[in-house]
C-alpha cells in the first residue's frame, strides 16, 4: 500500500485530536509510533527496512525446511 502525504497528514490530525482529549502522556505505544512514522522520514525508512528483512528471514527459513 502506498501511503501519501495527505494520508499521513490526516493521521497526524487524528493523533492531535486524540492527544488533545487524553494528553500527550497517554502511554499508548501505537499512537507514539504512528506519530513518529508520519513525521520522521528516517524512521519510515528504518521501519520499511525492518519489515523487508523480516519477510526475507521468514522466506529463507521456509526454504530450509
Amino acid at each position: 500500500m502506498k501511503i501519501s502525504k495527505q494520508m499521513m497528514d490526516d493521521k497526524l490530525l487524528q493523533i492531535a485530536t486524540f492527544e488533545e482529549k487524553y494528553g500527550e502522556d497517554h502511554g499508548i505505544t501505537r499512537v507514539n509510533a504512528m506519530k513518529k512514522y508520519c513525521s520522521n522520514k528516517q524512521y519510515r525508512e528504518r521501519v520499511h527496512a525492518f519489515n523487508k528483512a523480516s519477510v526475507n528471514t521468514i522466506k529463507n527459513y521456509y526454504k530450509l525446511m
